[in-house]
C-alpha cells in the first residue's frame, strides 16, 4: 500500500510525462508551421525577385532581345519556374494560379516582337505581380491586398474629390518600393 508521499510522487511523474508529451506535440506543430511559413516566404520572395529581374532585363534590351539578354531572361524565367514548384507544394490554389499567370505574362514579355508589344506585356506583368502579392498576402494572413480600403473604411466612400486609396503603379514606384 502506498502512502500519501508515494501517491504524490506518482502523480508528479504522470504529470511530468503528460506535460512533456503535450509540449513535444504542440512544439512540433508550431515548429512545422513556422518552417512552412518561412519556406513559403522565401519562395514568394525568390519568385517575385526573379520576375522583377526578368522585367528589368527586358526593359534594358531591344525587342527581340539579343542572345545574352535572352539567355539572362531565360535564367530568371527558369528561377520563377523552380520557385513556382515550391509554391505548388506550400501554398493554396489561388497563389499557384496567380503564379502561373505571372509566369505566362513574363514569357509574353520576352516574346514581344515590338517596343509597343513589350510595353503592353510589361504592364500586364506588373499587374500580374500585384495579383501575386495580393494572393500571397491573403494566403499568409499578413495584410490586406494592395488597393483594398482598410476594414473600417470599406463601407465609407472617399471624400468628394479624393481618389480611392491605391498602391501606385510600377511606373511611379521607386526602387526601394520594388525591394520591399
Amino acid at each position: 500500500m502506498m502512502d500519501a508521499g508515494g501517491y504524490a510522487a506518482w502523480a508528479a511523474a504522470v504529470t511530468s510525462v503528460a506535460t512533456l508529451m503535450v509540449t513535444t506535440v504542440v512544439g512540433g506543430r508550431r515548429e512545422k508551421r513556422q518552417w512552412a511559413r518561412e519556406a513559403l516566404t522565401d519562395a514568394f520572395v525568390a519568385f517575385l525577385a526573379a520576375s522583377w529581374q526578368h522585367s528589368d532585363l527586358a526593359k534594358m534590351s531591344a525587342p527581340p532581345p539579343d542572345t545574352s539578354s535572352a539567355e539572362a531572361m531565360d535564367g530568371q524565367y527558369g528561377e520563377m519556374r523552380n520557385q513556382l514548384t515550391r509554391l505548388r507544394l506550400l501554398s493554396p490554389p489561388d497563389v499557384v494560379r496567380a503564379g502561373e499567370a505571372l509566369l505566362r505574362l513574363q514569357r509574353a514579355v520576352k516574346d514581344a516582337g515590338s517596343a509597343s508589344e513589350r510595353a503592353e506585356a510589361l504592364a500586364a506583368a506588373s499587374a500580374g505581380r500585384h495579383d501575386m502579392v495580393s494572393a500571397a498576402q491573403k494566403a499568409m494572413g499578413l495584410r490586406r491586398p494592395w488597393g483594398a480600403a482598410p476594414r473600417g473604411l470599406r463601407s465609407v466612400s472617399a471624400s468628394p474629390g479624393m481618389p480611392e486609396p491605391r498602391q501606385p503603379p510600377d511606373s511611379t514606384r521607386t526602387r526601394a518600393d520594388e525591394i520591399s
